[in-house]
């Protein structure tokens, strides 16, 4: 579509339908101009990185990596939270367990628990953009810490999955 067509578009459309064309014409963009969005994107586990701001969900998905430990005899757990970002980066209250499959006995079992929620509190607050924590004060974020081999995962903006290291 022509800059035009878009501009025309645009003023005789109500908020909400602008929103969704707006959103249809950036992943369209996206996917036309090869900008990274791909759904097989594997996230492991690392050594925390330096303090730089995050201004992509990539960056995002790399410095929650960093901050998470996998602790020992937890193979095949996972825990997804569901939570938000304000614009400054910062929690926007306690992150919600909204799934979990904890292997191993009792003890193992909690040390995964509180490994990942370790996690988020370390990596919160962290420095964002301007530019990114607008994005990120609308979004809710979707995370899932998985001690399981790599598989395919939806990686898509806020659905985040970080696997333990192979």
């Amino acid at each position: 579509m022509l800059r035009a067509e878009v501009a025309v578009r645009l003023t005789t459309m109500k908020h909400e339908p602008i929103r969704r064309f707006v959103i249809a014409c950036r992943f369209g963009a996206a996917m036309l101009g090869g900008l990274s969005m791909t759904m097989t994107t594997t996230v492991f586990a690392q050594s925390p990185s330096p303090s730089v701001a995050v201004n992509n969900w990539a960056d995002l998905r790399a410095t929650l990596a960093s901050c998470w430990s996998v602790p020992p005899d937890t193979r095949g757990s996972l825990i997804a939270f569901l939570f938000g970002i304000n614009k400054k980066g910062e929690l926007r209250g306690a992150p919600l367990v909204t799934a979990r499959r904890l292997q191993g006995d009792q003890d193992a079992r909690k040390r995964f628990e509180e490994a990942a929620r370790d996690a988020v509190n370390r990596c919160f607050p962290m420095t964002v953009t301007p530019s990114f924590g607008a994005i990120l004060g609308e979004s809710p974020i979707r995370l899932r810490f998985v001690n399981t081999p790599p598989t395919a995962a939806y990686q898509i903006n806020s659905n985040i999955t970080i696997f333990a290291p192979p």
